[in-house]
C-alpha cells in the first residue's frame, strides 16, 4: 500500500457559467480535498468537429486547482460518442440480444467491436496522453466510464456476430470439436461450421428483456459469449491503454460496478491496467455498508491500491426514477474511513454539484443546486483533515488467514442456469461467508481461483459449479499441504464448457472430502427439513435453506458427519463433513443452515484450527460492528465501524492509543453512532 490518500469529488467544468464556475472552484479549494475527476463525458468538448481538438476548457481548471493543491483525474470521453460520429458511422450503435440498435441520444451506445469506433477512441485517447500525460497537476487516467453499465456489455451486431464465430473457431479449432464438447446433438444443434452459430437469443445483461419466453439455448454457447464479450470489452479498453502508456508513466485504470453487475472478468481486465477501481453506492443511513467489494478489490490486482472513482455523496434523486436517503450524520464520513481502513487510497464522491441539467439532473452530490455548503460539504471538509492526519497509515499491511473464492465462470454459469433463483444467488452467498467470518473476528479476502492459495489457513470455496479439473488438483494440494478447506453445495458440478460432469459429485473431489452426493434438490418453504449441527460445544438444532445435498461416506469411510438431517425420508442422512488429507481437513456443507448456525459453526473451524480472531467485540452490536485488522510498524492497527444505530461499548482488551483523537485507550472504549474508531497498540 502506499503512503497517500487521493480525496475528492467528480466535477463537470463543461457544465457551468464562468460565475457557476468561480463560484464551485473557491468552495472546492477551501474545502481541503486533493482530488477531482474530470472530461468522463465531454467528448464533444474535447472534439466538437472531427479532427480537432481542444483543451483550453479544461486546462483552465486543471491549472488552477492544481497550483491549489488538488490534482486531477483525466478521463477518456468514449462512453458517449457525439453526434457527428454517430452520423458518419451509423453502424458503430449498440445492438442489444433482441436485434434492436440503440440510438444517438443516451450514454454507451457504441459497439466496442467496430473497428471505426476503436480507430476513433484511439485518436482521442491520444490527443489526451499527449495534451496531459506529463502534466504536474494531473494525478492519473480514467479510460471510458463503467465498461458495459446499462445493458451494453453483450452487442450482437453484425461485427460481433462475426467476431463471435472467429473467437470460437480460434477457442475449438474444428467445428466437430465445438459440437463435441457443446452437447451439440443435443435438440439437434449441432452445426456445420462456425459460420452457423450466432450470439444466444437470452441474455444475463442487469435490466434486459428477453425477446422470446421459454427459448432454451445451448448452455455452451451461452458461456462462451459472456467470455467474448467480457474478452471483447477488455480488448477494446486495452486499446486505449496501450496508447497512452505511450505518453505518461501516471496510474491508468477504469471504473467498474459492482463485482459481477456488468459480466467483466476483472481479475483480467485489470492486468494491463494499474490498479482496480469500482463506483460504490452503498446506503449510508441506520445500515452497515458492505465490505466485501472493498476485500474484492484488495485481492483482484495483487500487490496494487485500489481507488474507489465515484462515491455515494448524498440523497435525492436517482437516474432510474427512485431516490437515496440522506447520510446520517457521521455516515459520509465513516463510509470513507472504513474505505481507507479496507485499502483504498482513492476515494471520489459522486459528485460536487447537482446537474440542473440532462438525464441526472437533481441528482446526489455534494453539494445542491443552489451551490450552498451544507451539512454534507462540512462533513467532507472534515473527513479531508482526517485522512490528512491518518494518511500514514495507508502503508499498514493485511495479514488476513482466510481467503473466500469467487469466480466469475460459475457466477455466469449460475446465472445463465439459476439454482433456486430468488433464493440463492452466487455473489450473495460469497457475501454471507465474509460477512460471517467477520462477525466471527476473521478478516478475510477475496481471491480468484488462479492466485495463490498457500498465502492463507483458510479457504472457503462456496458453490465451486464450475469447477476445471486443474483446480481440483491444485486443491487437493492445498489441504494436502496443511491448508484448511470449507467447500459447499454445488461443487464440481460442471466443467469449463459448461457441461455436467458425469462423475460422482462433487466430481474429481470425492477423496477430498471422504463423501459423495446421493441426492440435491432445492430447498423451499414446503420441503424444510431439520438439521442438527455437533459441535464442541454441543448440539444445534437449524433447518436447510436454499440447496440439499444428501451425503454419504465414501468407501474408506474416513469423515465425520458434524451435521445431519433429523427427519422425513432424510433422517441421518450427512449433510455437513469433516474429512483429514494429508496435513490438512476438507469440510463439506451440503446446505445452508440459519446465520447465528453457520456463525457458530465458522466460529469452531477458525478457533480449532488457530486462525487469528480480532479480540475487539462489543454486547449488543448484533451485526453492527465492524472491525478491520492491520498491521503497521510491527503493531496492530484496528479500526472500529460503529453501524448498530446507537452508541457502542467496545470492549478492546490491552493498552492503546488512538490515532485520531490521540488519547489513550486501555481495555474499553465508546463508539458513538455512525462513529468509528483507529486504534494502535501501545
Amino acid at each position: 500500500m502506499v503512503n497517500n490518500m487521493y480525496y475528492g469529488v467528480s466535477y463537470y467544468p463543461e457544465h457551468k457559467t464562468k460565475e457557476e464556475l468561480t463560484h464551485d472552484m473557491n468552495l472546492l479549494k477551501e474545502s481541503g480535498i486533493n482530488t477531482v475527476r474530470m472530461g468522463e463525458f465531454a467528448w464533444c468538448r474535447f472534439e466538437p468537429i472531427e479532427g480537432e481538438y481542444y483543451f483550453e476548457w479544461l486546462d483552465e481548471v486543471v491549472e488552477e486547482l492544481g497550483k491549489c493543491g488538488i490534482k486531477t483525474i483525466v478521463c477518456t470521453p468514449t462512453a458517449c460518442p457525439p453526434a457527428w460520429l454517430v452520423e458518419k458511422h451509423p453502424d458503430l450503435l449498440y445492438m442489444d440480444n433482441r436485434g434492436i440498435r440503440r440510438p444517438f441520444g443516451g450514454r454507451r451506445h457504441y459497439c466496442y467491436n467496430h473497428k471505426a469506433y476503436r480507430e476513433y477512441s484511439r485518436r482521442i485517447a491520444e490527443e489526451i496522453g499527449k495534451h496531459y500525460g506529463q502534466n504536474p497537476y494531473v494525478a492519473g487516467f480514467q479510460l471510458d466510464n463503467e465498461p458495459a453499465q446499462e445493458g451494453t456489455g453483450r452487442c450482437t451486431c453484425p461485427v460481433c456476430r462475426e467476431k463471435f464465430r472467429n473467437w470460437l473457431m480460434v477457442k475449438y479449432k474444428t467445428i466437430e470439436a465445438f459440437n463435441q464438447r457443446s452437447g451439440g446433438i443435443f435438440w439437434s444443434q449441432e452445426y456445420n461450421s462456425f459460420q452457423q452459430i450466432n450470439p444466444p437469443v437470452n441474455t444475463i445483461e442487469v435490466g434486459a428483456m428477453q425477446s422470446i419466453n421459454a427459448f432454451y439455448e445451448n448452455p455452451t454457447i451461452r458461456l462462451e459469449f459472456e467470455r467474448f464479450s467480457s474478452d471483447s470489452q477488455i480488448e477494446y479498453q486495452d486499446i486505449q491503454t496501450e496508447i497512452l502508456r505511450a505518453y505518461t508513466a501516471l496510474p491508468i485504470t477504469t471504473n467498474g460496478t459492482g463485482l459481477a453487475t456488468n459480466s467483466i472478468d476483472y481479475y483480467k481486465s485489470t492486468k494491463a491496467l494499474s490498479n482496480y477501481a469500482f463506483d460504490y453506492y452503498p446506503g449510508l443511513r441506520n445500515q452497515a455498508v458492505d465490505s466485501f467489494p472493498y476485500a474484492f478489490a484488495r485481492g483482484v490486482k495483487e500487490g496494487a491500491p485500489f481507488w474507489v472513482l465515484e462515491f455515494m455523496s448524498g440523497g435525492g434523486h436517482r437516474l432510474s426514477g427512485s431516490g437515496r436517503l440522506q447520510p446520517n450524520p457521521g455516515a459520509l464520513k465513516q463510509a470513507v474511513m472504513q474505505s481507507f481502513a479496507h485499502g483504498a487510497d482513492m476515494m471520489l464522491h459522486f459528485q460536487f454539484r447537482s446537474f440542473p441539467i440532462g438525464a441526472e439532473q437533481l441528482n446526489y452530490a455534494i453539494v445542491d443546486l443552489d451551490g450552498v455548503p451544507r451539512r454534507r460539504y462540512f462533513e467532507m471538509k472534515d473527513t479531508a483533515q482526517e485522512l490528512k492526519q491518518l494518511e500514514k497509515l495507508g502503508a499498514a499491511e493485511f495479514r488476513n488467514q482466510a481467503a473466500i473464492c469467487f469466480d466469475y465462470d460459475t457466477h455466469w454459469a449460475l446465472r445463465i442456469k439459476p439454482v433456486n433463483d430468488p433464493v440463492y444467488h452466487y455473489l450473495n452467498y460469497c457475501t454471507a461467508f465474509y460477512q460471517r467470518l467477520s462477525e466471527a473476528g476473521v478478516n478475510a479476502d477475496v481471491i480468484s481461483l488462479e492466485q495463490n492459495f498457500n498465502k492463507y489457513k483458510l479457504l472457503i470455496l462456496p458453490s465451486a459449479f464450475l469447477l476445471d479439473k486443474k483446480y481440483r488438483k491444485k486443491l487437493k494440494d492445498y489441504v494436502k499441504h496443511g491448508g484448511i478447506l470449507i467447500a459447499t453445495f454445488l461443487t464440481s458440478v460442471k466443467n469449463e464448457d459448461n457441461v455436467g460432469y458425469t462423475e460422482t459429485l462433487p466430481a474429481g473431489l470425492t477423496d477430498l472430502f471422504g463423501v459423495s452426493v446421493e441426492e440435491v434438490e432445492p430447498v423451499f418453504d414446503r420441503n424444510k427439513t431439520s438439521v442438527r449441527l455437533t459441535t464442541k460445544a454441543g448440539y444445534k438444532d437449524s433447518a436447510d435453506s436454499m440447496w440439499s445435498e444428501l451425503l454419504a461416506a465414501t468407501e474408506d469411510k474416513t469423515a465425520l458427519f458434524m451435521a445431519s438431517y433429523l427427519e422425513d425420508y432424510k433422517t441421518g442422512a450427512g449433510v455437513f463433513s469433516k474429512n483429514a488429507y494429508g496435513e490438512g481437513f476438507a469440510y463439506y456443507l451440503g446446505t445452508e443452515l440459519d446465520k447465528e448456525t453457520m456463525r457458530d459453526f465458522l466460529t469452531e473451524v477458525c478457533t480449532e484450527h488457530g486462525l487469528f480472531k480480532n479480540p475487539i467485540t462489543a454486547k449488543g452490536a448484533g451485526e453492527g460492528l465492524e472491525v478491520v485488522h492491520r498491521t503497521y510498524e510491527g503493531k496492530d492497527l484496528y479500526y472500529i465501524f460503529n453501524f448498530s444505530g446507537k452508541e457502542l461499548k467496545i470492549d478492546c482488551p490491552g493498552c492503546y492509543r488512538d490515532c485520531v483523537s490521540k488519547e489513550k485507550i486501555t481495555d474499553s472504549c465508546v463508539i458513538e453512532r455512525s462513529g468509528y474508531r483507529v486504534l494502535l497498540t501501545e
